[in-house]
């Protein structure tokens, strides 16, 4: 090593202690273009690899680790091409559902790409690369074709070049990624060419990371528009509304506090639960989603003269707005209605849109100047005092008639809200057709719910348990895991329930057996064969054929009926898991749950669905 080396190291291990300041795993599958990258993490002991079975179930693990994480990071690692392309649909969901994904990708040498750039044809003819695919009318590939194609679902893409490393500006360009990561909720791409990971570069590794941009405290002129009209509006409403949604997600704590003092009625989003109230507040009322509401949700929303809805994620499955129910159309013309998203405000439904703002910023300076002494006293009846989370009727099991012989789709989110459910529970759920029964689902303390309703990529939900349980093993918080899994969607990602058994990942599977796409059979073609699985698989043996044929580290459960279904809570489903628990749900095909049937338009909420 020369005397010009000894405050070097190599770029790999750089990146590894960089990303080891945010994460504590990192997933992927290795490829012939990260092996050397792949090699520097031993160097870091303070990361662990966590090879995925395939890089799609790997964005959807990361995914998963991000949302539990504290700094709201993740990182995956591929190869070039083919590893990255199989990722992209799962950094397409992080995108959509705005979560932070680093994606990591050992892309071709810089040697080749200078052949195809800047070599004659003939050197590019026969200096082509695998994994990359041919250009259009040229012996060039184009090296940038994969990058390209991430693009839209990036807030950040770079590649580490060979003027980084002269200029020494590498460890800035790492920087720079996770923070934009970080910052924007999005994921973002960096990628390291095959031939750089051992290059010796310079770096400050005691350079603290910037990971707070979003809370710069100087406001623009148009944040000072909206500050100041929150704050009218606020002083001179009688009996203001509060929506929580998922971009206050980094505020929870103040949002308890503001809604603790203020008494203000609140209410949470298909987006947010969990996330950034606690939904046993005195004042909670519900889950907010306009026509698709709660049955009383609605009703009780109309009541407030301003509705403030902060940290607003608008999106066809969380704000549920048609246009086609006219009670709502006249509400949301008339309603005094504030919404404050990250990057917007909105005075008025689709009246006064405000752009370049940061919510962020604008949420904690409305915090910072809030006159307490300003605000009017709500006047509450006891009644209206004593009245807590309102909830569809539907869920009522004395109006049902129950058939003693099967088990109902509504019966399982009944005990869910009142038996299972435990301080603390995360709960997943596939996009199944139970996604749709999750506004009815009650959650106690701490409690939250994930769904990837948005975008909706089924098969998300399970590689995605193994992120969210890894990110509680690795930052050492007890909370139980219980993931609501159909059947149809299991069988797209269920290699990863390999992954639950190497690391030791306890959640609770309640696999949701109804033979097929319910989701699907309720829009369109309830009995026919594209609705159908190939043939139904033997859940009860799945995790033995995983390598668990002992039973050291799994249960199963086979449940037919109500009954059955309570003598498993009674024994197992409330106490803390030391082993995962595969729980096989029978259900008929078309048992379409009253959400779902809202949803489609094919029940309004105030119908009670009878069994």
């Amino acid at each position: 090593m020369n005397n010009s080396d000894i405050n070097k190291i190599p770029i790999g291990k750089l990146l590894f202690k960089r990303l080891s300041k945010v994460t504590k795993s990192v997933f992927g599958v290795p490829g012939d273009f990260n092996l050397r990258l792949l090699e520097q993490i031993y160097e870091v002991p303070e990361l662990e690899w966590v090879g995925n079975n395939n890089e799609l179930n790997a964005a959807y693990t990361a995914d998963g680790y991000s949302r539990i994480n504290p700094h709201n990071f993740s990182c995956l690692i591929t190869t070039y091409g083919v590893g990255e392309l199989s990722a992209l649909n799962g950094i397409a969901g992080s995108f959509a559902e705005n979560v932070g994904v680093l994606h990591i990708v050992g892309s071709s040498a810089l040697k080749a790409r200078a052949i195809a750039d800047d070599g004659n044809e003939m050197d590019a003819l026969f200096g082509t690369v695998h994994h990359l695919v041919p250009g259009k009318h040229t012996f060039r590939q184009d090296h940038n074709v994969y990058r390209n194609a991430a693009e839209p679902y990036s807030c950040f893409s770079e590649s580490i070049t060979e003027e980084d490393i002269l200029q020494g500006t590498v460890q800035d360009k790492i920087d720079e990624a996770i923070e934009a990561v970080v910052a924007n909720h999005k994921p973002g791409y960096l990628f390291v060419p095959s031939d750089v990971a051992e290059c010796l570069v310079t770096c400050d590794l005691n350079k603290p990371l910037d990971l707070h941009k979003y809370k710069s405290k100087d406001l623009n002129q148009n944040e000072e528009k909206v500050l100041n009209l929150l704050l009218d509006k606020v002083y001179k409403s009688q009996n203001p509304g509060f929506v929580a949604d998922y971009f206050l997600k980094r505020h929870t704590s103040q949002v308890i506090d503001l809604l603790k003092k203020t008494e203000w009625d609140c209410y949470s989003t298909p987006a947010s639960r969990g996330l950034c109230l606690d939904e046993t507040l005195e004042n909670f009322k519900g889950v907010f989603c306009n026509e698709k509401s709660p049955m009383g949700v609605f009703e009780s929303i109309k009541k407030h003269d301003l509705v403030l809805h902060f940290g607003s994620k608008i999106n066809e499955t969380s704000f549920r707005y048609s246009g086609q129910n006219n009670e709502i159309n006249n509400w949301l013309a008339n309603q005094d209605i504030c919404f404050l998203g990250r990057e917007f405000a909105m005075f008025g439904f689709k009246k006064e849109l405000i752009k370049n703002i940061s919510g962020c910023k604008v949420f904690n300076r409305f915090l910072e100047v809030l006159d307490y002494s300003k605000i009017q006293k709500v006047m509450k009846t006891n009644a209206e005092k004593s009245k807590g989370q309102l909830y569809s009727d539907s869920y009522k099991l004395e109006e049902m008639k129950i058939q003693k012989d099967r088990l109902f789709e509504q019966e399982v989110s009944y005990e869910l809200s009142k038996n299972i459910l435990q301080k603390g529970d995360i709960l997943l759920c596939e996009m199944s057709s139970f996604a749709f029964e999750l506004e009815n689902i009650k959650l106690p303390s701490g409690g939250r719910i994930i769904c990837q309703s948005f975008y909706a990529s089924i098969g998300y939900a399970l590689p995605a348990t193994v992120g969210v349980c890894k990110a509680l093993k690795d930052y050492n918080m007890n909370n139980r895991v219980i993931l609501l899994q159909g059947d149809g969607s299991a069988q797209m990602t269920l290699q990863e329930l390999s992954l639950f058994l190497k690391y030791d990942l306890n959640p609770m599977i309640l696999m949701l057996n109804n033979s097929g796409y319910t989701i699907e059979r309720a829009i369109i073609g309830a009995t026919s064969s594209y609705n159908d699985l190939t043939t139904d698989w033997d859940w009860q043996k799945m995790l033995e054929a995983f390598g668990d044929s002992n039973k050291d580290k799994h249960e199963t459960f086979r449940i037919s009926n109500y009954d059955e279904l309570k003598k498993y809570i009674a024994e197992k489903g409330t106490k803390p898991l030391s082993k995962l628990h595969m729980v096989e749900l029978i259900l008929d095909k078309f048992d379409y749950g009253n959400g779902l049937l809202v949803f489609l338009g094919k029940k309004k909420a105030n119908e009670a669905t009878l069994l």
